[in-house]
């Protein structure tokens, strides 16, 4: 079952926000939701997505800027 218009709009403006000091916590959110999504589902590879995105960000740089090495 996808995920609520309302849950993926607030995750979303977290992972949007996520800096060196929060990244922690959204992704732990991020990964919580999409633990209850199914593999084919298009939110879970959206949210899967994110977490790459959050991965960047956990590794210092920014997400789709260019000349970031991770």
């Amino acid at each position: 079952m996808p995920l609520e218009r309302s849950v993926k709009s607030d995750l979303r403006d977290k992972v949007s926000t996520a800096n060196k000091s929060n990244v922690d916590g959204i992704i732990a959110l991020v990964e919580a939701a999409r633990g209850g999504l199914v593999e084919d589902d298009a939110d879970f590879v959206r949210l899967g997505g994110w977490l790459d995105d959050l991965a960047v960000v956990k590794a210092g740089s920014v997400p789709g800027r260019f000349g970031d090495t991770a």
